[in-house]
């Protein structure tokens, strides 16, 4: 609701962050269920695709514990109106380390199959960060903070 000052965020504009921040967690879920599963090429395709589908879905708690810091940072950008890419691709790695010290997701996916254990994991949930908030900043990053006044 732009008022007379133009200093409130419309609903709209609310609407493409929401948006915005489940593409881009979908998107750094899949990209960390990827870089999981690229680790192992030596099983069959067929135990691959299923990893990675179990993978995927394990990975959504990564979107889940990524949620405040990601509007944390999500505010932060919109306030000083930051539209830079590596703004938000820095975001994503922070949110994405922040997880994986948040939450330690090869502990709960140790002994769920004959896939080695993850190695690299560190750098994985940065990758996955880095790419969200890429995906982040297309949609919606680049336009940050229109609802300030000038």
């Amino acid at each position: 609701m732009v008022g007379t000052a133009g200093t409130h965020m419309s609903l709209s504009r609310i609407i493409v962050i929401i948006v915005a921040l489940i593409v881009a967690s979908v998107v750094a879920c899949a990209a960390l269920a990827f870089g999981i599963i690229a680790a192992d090429m030596d099983s069959n395709p067929i135990e691959r695709v299923s990893f990675f589908a179990g993978s995927f879905f394990a990975t959504s708690y990564f979107g889940a514990v990524t949620i405040v810091p990601a509007f944390v940072l999500i505010a932060l950008g919109e306030t000083l109106r930051m539209r830079s890419v590596i703004y938000y691709g820095a975001a994503g790695a922070l949110v994405g380390l922040a997880s994986y010290f948040g939450s330690n997701i090869s502990l709960m996916l140790e002994n769920t199959t004959d896939v080695p254990p993850v190695e690299h994991a560190l750098p994985l949930a940065a990758a996955a960060g880095i790419i969200g908030g890429v995906v982040y900043w297309l949609i919606a990053g680049r336009k940050a903070g229109p609802w300030r006044a000038s």
